[in-house]
């Protein structure tokens, strides 16, 4: 990787070389991938050439090495003029210029970091030990960093890094590290070294520091003073992080469940990505902090970077987690359980990787009722499901006229301590009071010489079904025409679908007659008003307010061509307070407050005409409120003209 890497990052920085030289950008991009390239570069860099590093500034120079400034020639003669800083050891010294050595004193090796040999020309260079013969990982797959390199297992996931210890293969989110001497697979979470320097704050303007000379060996820890921190994920500017080119992560932080994972490492100058740098490897820990396990950068002045607006981030409790939409403003967050409301259960999920990294244990956790502790494990997640009934499990139910609400709570205790108070995670579900149902069959009344037939269809939630007989058992077929003779008995059942039934009860609103299909249809015949019936002679509430059933039969009456039958309901908590309606005469007062359903329709029901004759004594006077309520329409407007009874031609 001395060769490979090395040469990458030379080859970068020595574009704008190439372009003094006039080569076309065909001719630059075929040198580039060739092997004759690396040669040419290094030669440049190290030997009579003496060109040295092309750079951003003459500020990322050696101390030994001289800075050389010139203007780059550009192709479009409208482009603003730039310039170029190369920075060339001084005679007597070695290296890239970046980099100076004086080989009387590191001639033995003794400059070189641990995992970096000596060279003559370039100075102290990578030992890239995955090239030599005798490979170290074999038969695993070696990577190599600089200075270092690490043994992983073939075929790794995409989102974890799993590492080698010797011939153990490390569990998921350890790494093979040097405890005490002796390496072992260990959670780099408990090992690691603390990276505490002022200076690497992202709100620190300075330059000239460079991790280049750290020799970075395992894991490491941010803090700014005594708070933890994070490596910034978005661009940070140059000349901050006491650095000219300071380092920052490409990707998100990993989350607990994805262990150790490779995170691309940006270094901002002109841009925010100028210089891209030897990927690390990051693992979230329990208790809201990250680890990194750092490599030296390829040439000084760069430097991760700290920052200072996630020190927010270690304040958070252990069930929260700190999140942030922009990368600069940071928060504690409490993490949610997800929650689904199904109509007959509620079912909470907790993430097993936050309750973890909490320090509570899944398996101790319970519901209100500590008996109710039943759970199962899908996709990292922890499931807990409870009935919905008031009383189950320690559910509560509030009801406020429009909706009921199911409550209860998750009880999870920490690992460590028997005694601690549990954490809780409550929840709650709404349920909309409100049903919407209608008869889907129209209904025509008719005046046959048999018995007619009313078709009935149910819809999801409620339904309002019509009936042969006033024993509410034959209800007619769905999907059919209804006639129905003028002057017979509607009767009339309804349902409501709800998960409680020993909770509520359905009442009987409103049960209307119109010309439409519209429950808001302006002209209307009320059969039952207020709860109550608008006519006790001809109206018979049988049920209502007392289960998820109501019945009731009234006559029908023609007058209109098609005849459409609505009923307004609502849901009443009969624990809470009374739902049966007091009626006076055809008033009536509701005692306890409801919810009006959407309502429910039948219809239409078409009807045909027949001849009524009125027997009775020539001098024993008929009201016209009763004749009203049994003749055709015809039959009102001839006793409205005529002067009594017996003018009326039958």
């Amino acid at each position: 990787m001395h060769v490979i890497t090395t040469n990458k990052y030379f080859i970068d920085s020595h574009m704008m070389s190439l372009e003094k030289y006039k080569f076309s950008s065909s001719q630059v991009e075929a040198m580039m991938t060739s092997e004759a390239l690396l040669l040419l570069l290094f030669i440049q860099a190290s030997t009579g050439d003496r060109s040295g590093t092309v750079v951003t500034s003459c500020e990322t120079c050696d101390d030994q090495a001289t800075c050389l400034v010139s203007s780059v020639e550009l192709e479009r003669v409208d482009a603003f003029p730039t310039r170029s800083f190369t920075c060339t050891c001084q005679d007597g010294f070695v290296g890239n210029g970046i980099t100076c050595y004086d080989p009387k004193i590191c001639e033995s090796g003794s400059c070189c970091h641990q995992g970096y040999r000596w060279s003559s020309i370039l100075g102290c260079v990578d030992v890239d030990e995955c090239s030599l013969p005798d490979q170290p990982c074999a038969p695993q797959v070696c990577e190599n960093t600089p200075g270092s390199f690490n043994c992983l297992v073939p075929n790794v996931d995409l989102h974890s890094v799993q590492f080698m210890c010797g011939d153990t293969e490390c569990p998921v989110g350890q790494d093979c590290i040097s405890i005490g001497g002796t390496s072992r697979c260990a959670d780099p979470c408990q090992h690691y070294s603390v990276l505490n320097d002022t200076w690497r704050a992202t709100n620190y303007r300075g330059i000239g520091n460079c991790d280049k000379d750290i020799n970075f060996r395992g894991w490491y820890r941010m803090f700014l003073g005594d708070t933890s921190v994070q490596m910034p994920e978005r661009c940070v500017q140059k000349h901050t992080c006491g650095t000219n080119s300071p380092m920052w992560l490409t990707d998100p932080h990993p989350q607990l469940s994805d262990g150790v994972v490779q995170r691309g490492i940006c270094g901002s100058y002109d841009s925010c990505c100028q210089y891209k740098q030897t990927p690390i490897h990051v693992k979230a820990c329990y208790r809201n902090y990250y680890v990194y396990k750092f490599v030296s950068p390829t040439y000084c002045t760069f430097a991760y970077c700290a920052d200072v607006n996630t020190m927010v981030c270690a304040t958070c409790r252990n069930d929260q987690t700190c999140v942030s939409e922009d990368k600069i403003n940071w928060r504690c967050e409490r993490k949610a359980p997800e929650l689904v409301c199904g109509r007959s259960v509620l079912q909470v999920g907790l993430s097993r990787a936050h309750l973890e990294g909490a320090g509570l244990n899944a398996t101790t956790a319970h519901l209100a009722d500590r008996r109710c502790s039943a759970h199962e494990d899908r996709n990292g997640m922890v499931w807990y499901q409870v009935e919905r009934r008031e009383g189950h499990c320690g559910n509560t139910v509030k009801t406020n006229g429009t909706h009921a609400v199911y409550s209860n709570s998750i009880l999870v205790y920490p690992v460590d301590a028997r005694n601690d108070s549990p954490l809780s995670f409550p929840f709650s579900c709404i349920y909309p009071l409100e049903i919407e149902s209608s008869l889907d069959v129209p209904i025509r009344p008719h005046l046959p010489t048999d018995n007619a037939v009313v078709a009935v269809g149910a819809k999801a939630r409620a339904s309002m079904f019509l009936y042969r007989n006033s024993n509410y058992t034959e209800p007619y077929p769905a999907g059919q025409a209804v006639t129905l003779l003028v002057g017979s008995s509607l009767h009339v059942g309804v349902s409501v679908d709800e998960s409680d039934p020993e909770l509520f009860v359905v009442v009987l609103d409103d049960c209307f007659t119109t010309e439409s299909p519209s429950p808001d249809n302006l002209l209307r015949y009320y059969i039952i008003q207020d709860s109550c019936p608008s006519n006790r002679t001809h109206v018979t509430v049988e049920e209502s307010a007392s289960s998820l059933q109501a019945r009731f039969s009234a006559v029908l009456y023609g007058g209109y061509r098609y005849v459409f039958l609505h009923c307004r309901l609502s849901l009443c908590n009969h624990r809470s307070s009374p739902c049966s309606p007091v009626c006076s005469r055809r008033r009536s007062r509701s005692v306890a407050k409801s919810v009006s359903l959407n309502p429910l329709t039948i219809g239409p029901i078409t009807w045909a005409q027949k001849n009524v004759i009125i027997v009775g004594p020539p001098h024993n006077p008929i009201t016209l409120s009763s004749a009203l309520f049994y003749f055709p329409l015809h039959f009102v407007y001839a006793l409205c003209s005529a002067r009594s009874l017996d003018e009326v031609n039958v």
